[in-house]
């Protein structure tokens, strides 16, 4: 294989436990950015979510966001592609959340939402979304209905990326296997611990995500394939989350960190350091090392 795209997750992988991209891996992107590899970070958070360390790290090109609802240009923020869920699933998971007490979190498509998030309910922000978004230049509203939208119901249900919501691992077990059983394989749904305020996985904190069901982080990255004339059985993946599960064992070539859960590692090729220990340096060493002349 040529090795022509390097796509790496980002918590969990590329940064460390500090939430920071270690000199090791900077210096390694860097150097396979050099020698012809195209770098691609591919993550779970929304692009205002990640702008700033994307940019450090690969100033040209392109990012996969929102666990591949979004692909953005990195020099100019641009999404150039997302894929927003119906709106009769939107009325759904958000009316299931409401029911069950919980705030539902609508992350939009700010390009033509003009803001980032549409909070519903009444019940209180959880902790570790109160630190996230005040840790980030987020722009919200917040209703208690969704008719309470100033822009009206139909405004409320457009343009939504994501639903989701942080609550405790059992209580989101229970959520998400009721919506499942009410909508089928209309959706893509998980849930995993959440980022907390030290940069590290709550125990039982966990953010239930919901996506159209055609969202993967692998559908992107073969979207980016086609506009960019890149065979995707060139393509070598890195990741340790739910979300990077379809993309390890479709890439070309495809590396689970050392701190990957199970079902995780078991989907990569090939087994790379935990992401405190240079995870990325070690993958692009070997890719340089092994590339066809």
């Amino acid at each position: 294989m040529r090795s022509r795209l390097l796509v790496t997750d980002l918590d969990g992988t590329l940064l460390n436990r500090k939430g920071k991209v270690s000199e090791g891996n900077l210096a390694a992107l860097r150097r396979a950015m050099s020698e012809g590899i195209e770098v691609v970070v591919a993550t779970g958070r929304a692009w205002i979510e990640c702008a700033d360390i994307v940019r450090g790290v690969v100033p040209h090109g392109h990012a996969i966001t929102a666990g591949g609802a979004a692909l953005h240009a990195v020099e100019s923020g641009a999404c150039e592609a997302s894929v927003a869920i119906p709106h009769d699933l939107v009325d759904h998971c958000t009316a299931s959340l409401l029911r069950q007490g919980h705030l539902a979190q609508l992350l939009k498509d700010p390009r033509r939402a003009g803001y980032d998030y549409l909070l519903v309910g009444d019940a209180a922000l959880d902790p570790a979304s109160r630190w996230w978004f005040s840790s980030h230049p987020l722009a919200t509203r917040s209703v208690s209905t969704l008719e309470a939208f100033e822009g009206g119901r139909e405004a409320a249900l457009s343009h939504v990326l994501r639903v989701g919501t942080v609550a405790s691992a059992s209580e989101l077990a229970a959520v998400s296997r009721g919506i499942r059983a009410e909508v089928g394989e209309r959706l893509a749904i998980k849930h995993w611990p959440a980022l907390v305020a030290l940069g590290s996985a709550g125990i039982d904190t966990h953010l239930l995500e919901i996506f159209d069901a055609t969202v993967d982080k692998w559908t992107m990255v073969l979207r980016l394939c086609k506009a960019r004339g890149i065979d995707p059985r060139d393509v070598v993946a890195v990741g340790d989350g739910l979300n990077d599960v379809q993309m390890l064992e479709s890439a070309g070539l495809s590396y689970a960190v050392a701190n990957a859960e199970p079902v995780v590692a078991a989907a990569g090729h090939r087994q790379a350091p935990h992401h405190d220990e240079d995870a990325l340096a070690f993958v692009v060493d070997e890719l340089i090392a092994r590339r066809d002349p």
